[in-house]
């Protein structure tokens, strides 16, 4: 049995939170809690992880702390920001791991598509994401934050403050130089320093 929530009115429980998150156990509510935050999560996994690290293993590890967190969860925070801190931290032990494997010579090698029609602009595109997640990899975790939340997600600053539990102040600080940064890995690679955010990938400059 799950243990009985406070009924505490003066408890300000945002309306994304009693929605969002199932107050027990029940097969269908925890199924429409992954459904509602599943994309999202994968969406942080591939940005703030890397090339060198799988985004649906890490969704996976994801839902698998958060689901086993849910009945402690009290909407002190709302859920996003709940949620994107896990991320965060599976995130930080997925990057560890990949490098560790990268060190000992244990990393996999990327699987190429079939040369069927259009393979071509299939592996041209994924040659230029490929090279936008390592522009991303150039820069520091908080720079690399901030433009996955606000240049890549679209998130208004004061968004992405409430995800990071930072100032907004501080937000566009980091996302200032953060731009600068990118923009720079981003013409190392060729590539011009417009990324198409759909896409997660850029135009090349050549």
């Amino acid at each position: 049995m799950s243990r009985e929530r406070s009924k505490d009115p003066s408890r300000r429980d945002t309306k994304e939170n009693v929605q969002a998150a199932p107050s027990d156990r029940n097969a269908d509510e925890l199924e429409l809690f992954y459904r509602e935050h599943a994309a999202r999560v994968l969406a942080w996994a591939i940005r703030l992880g890397g090339p060198a690290v799988d985004p649906e293993d890490v969704a996976q590890d994801v839902f698998a702390v958060a689901l086993r967190r849910l009945p402690d969860f009290r909407g002190d925070s709302r859920l996003g920001t709940w949620l994107f801190g896990i991320t965060r931290r599976v995130v930080a032990n997925a990057r560890r791991k990949a490098a560790l494997r990268r060190l000992v010579g244990l990393g996999d090698l990327p699987e190429l598509p079939d040369r069927a029609p259009g393979a071509d602009e299939v592996i041209d595109r994924l040659r230029r994401r490929r090279q936008v997640q390592e522009a991303l990899e150039t820069l520091r975790r908080g720079q690399r934050e901030v433009i996955a939340l606000v240049d890549l997600e679209g998130l208004s600053g004061p968004e992405a403050a409430a995800l990071l539990g930072v100032p907004t102040g501080t937000v566009y600080s980091r996302l200032h130089s953060a731009r600068r940064a990118f923009a720079r890995a981003l013409e190392r690679r060729g590539l011009v320093a417009e990324v198409l955010l759909g896409d997660g990938c850029a135009e090349s400059s050549s």
